[in-house]
């Protein structure tokens, strides 16, 4: 997943810290997703150096001072591209997740997208196997053959029931359970 993207794309529903960017997804995917703090807030300082979102520092009484982070234009132009499909499609589960959250009247707009892309995706690989018989190759698009038709499937899924998806309430992170960390 490319944790750049799914941040910009969480602060296209408004201003934000990132504590919160971070909790969002932590409860929106549960066990599926977790990362280091340390990474988060060093893939917010990277999207501040490369002008994708400007901080503001905002005075809290009894606690360290919070950075406020807001999209660019630039920014914003790169988080709904990704929202809406373009760029690598490395992780549905993450984009649709934040589809649901921030944009949920375009969410059949992004299934029907990543739908799209995978069937796409499905027709070369059975092309380039159809084409291949050497080593392991064939093995190799098999599997790949495999995962990418299950993303259809799911899709198909996920599309079925969109309308049940985007009217459940959102997440609340759980305090105090300590999960396994996976870079996300």
């Amino acid at each position: 997943m490319g944790l750049r993207d799914a941040l910009a794309a969480l602060l296209l529903a408004g201003p934000n810290h990132g504590y919160q960017l971070m909790s969002t997804l932590e409860s929106e995917l549960g066990p599926l997703w977790e990362t280091r703090a340390s990474r988060v807030y060093l893939t917010l300082a990277r999207m501040e150096q490369e002008g994708l979102i400007t901080s503001a520092r905002v005075r809290q009484d009894n606690r360290p001072d919070r950075r406020i982070l807001r999209l660019t234009t630039r920014g914003r132009s790169i988080a709904q591209s990704w929202l809406d499909g373009e760029g690598p499609a490395d992780d549905p589960v993450v984009r649709l997740a934040i589809a649901r959250v921030v944009a949920p009247e375009d969410f059949d707009g992004v299934v029907a997208a990543l739908a799209s892309e995978r069937s796409a995706r499905l027709q070369r690989l059975r092309q380039m196997r159809r084409q291949t018989n050497a080593g392991f190759q064939p093995e190799a698009l098999d599997a790949e053959i495999a995962r990418t038709q299950a993303d259809v499937r799911w899709l198909a899924l996920v599309r079925d029931r969109s309308e049940e998806i985007v009217s459940r309430p959102r997440a609340q992170k759980k305090h105090g359970t300590a999960g396994s960390e996976r870079a996300g």
